[in-house]
């Protein structure tokens, strides 16, 4: 199912014939193209900014937000003629189609992370391959030195010689974000993150670093990994520490921080509870030496995603000027080319 990055809380999603058979619930609502030949173009035409306003403006209810199916197809917009909603469709296709292939890549960059931090830190494989006098896969020698040969029992049961369990705060500080309503942000290039992720834009940053954003109330343990300047807000962590940040957040992700709701009314996460965990404590030789490993991986996805940005908002900005006939195809063309060059 193909989907368009959009900006704020609206979802247009295209239904593929490898989606079907499939089922709709009350909250969706299902438009099909006149013809096939503007499937292509329907789908460019939802994704647009100005269909997005106009579904903001038109909706009704307060707890409950909605629409009707009337209102939806009572957008009004210019309507191409039929070869040019042809070439809007292919180019906003191929403009998805990149977007897609760019988040799979970094999908697969980061199974690899992890698979080598699994491999490191949680199963040990280094520690076990040299106990068994074997080299250890997938590390140079002068890597493998820097692993023990052994294990030692702890409260944590065996872990590599030297690797004393410490408390997660000895790694890593989680501090708090700061509360901002939506109606106080200003347009510009910074996220503003929520315990479930970018939840609008804003023109000044809080932590102007990279980090980790973790869900503290609502979506709780949510892990976001953010390179640029960013705005947490209060429903969320973000963390400092000296450690390289890739193994930080690898580390995270393995605690279960999902499975630590402290409260039944709004789900939340205690900072104090997380503190409290205990992991093993690697050499800060064998940390910074995972670092250099696994950080290209890292600068690649960030690469990967600011390229994926980049085109969603060339794609967001190109669309309603080309529907609307104030820009040519030619020129819209070219500008893409430019843009994937």
């Amino acid at each position: 199912m193909d989907r368009p990055w959009i900006p704020s809380g609206l979802k247009v999603a295209k239904v593929n014939k490898a989606d079907t058979p499939s089922y709709l619930v009350q909250r969706v609502a299902r438009l099909r193209a006149a013809s096939r030949e503007d499937e292509s173009f329907l789908f460019a035409l939802l994704s647009t900014p100005d269909f997005e306003l106009y579904i903001q403006s038109a909706t009704t209810g307060t707890a409950v937000p909605h629409i009707s199916a009337r209102q939806i197809l009572d957008y009004k917009f210019l309507l191409p003629p039929a070869h040019i909603r042809a070439q809007i469709g292919i180019l906003t296709a191929a403009l998805d189609d990149r977007i897609t292939l760019l988040r799979e890549t970094n999908a697969t960059l980061e199974a690899i992370a992890q698979t080598l931090f699994k491999s490191w830190f949680v199963n040990f494989d280094p520690v076990r391959a040299k106990g068994e006098g074997r080299a250890p896969e997938g590390i140079d020698e002068a890597t493998a030195t820097l692993f023990p040969d052994s294990f030692e029992e702890s409260a944590l049961g065996l872990v590599p010689k030297g690797w004393t369990p410490v408390r997660l705060d000895s790694i890593l500080e989680l501090s708090y974000g700061k509360a901002m309503k939506a109606e106080h942000r200003k347009p510009g290039p910074v996220p503003v993150y929520g315990s479930g992720g970018i939840t609008g834009w804003h023109n000044e940053a809080l932590v102007k670093y990279p980090s980790i954003v973790v869900g503290r109330k609502g979506t709780v343990g949510s892990l976001y990994w953010e390179s640029r300047p960013f705005y947490p807000i209060d429903t969320v962590f973000y963390v400092k520490t000296s450690q390289p940040l890739i193994y930080c957040y690898l580390l995270l992700g393995t605690m279960g921080l999902p499975n630590m709701n402290t409260d039944a009314a709004v789900p939340g996460l205690n900072r104090e509870n997380v503190y409290r965990l205990t992991v093993p404590n690697p050499s800060a030789e064998v940390v910074s030496a995972f670092g250099l490993v696994v950080g290209p991986l890292r600068e690649a996805m960030d690469h990967n995603e600011q390229q994926a940005q980049t085109l969603a908002t060339l794609r967001d900005t190109l669309l309603p000027r080309l529907i609307s006939g104030q820009l040519r195809l030619p020129e819209t063309a070219q500008t893409i080319e430019e843009t994937l060059a």
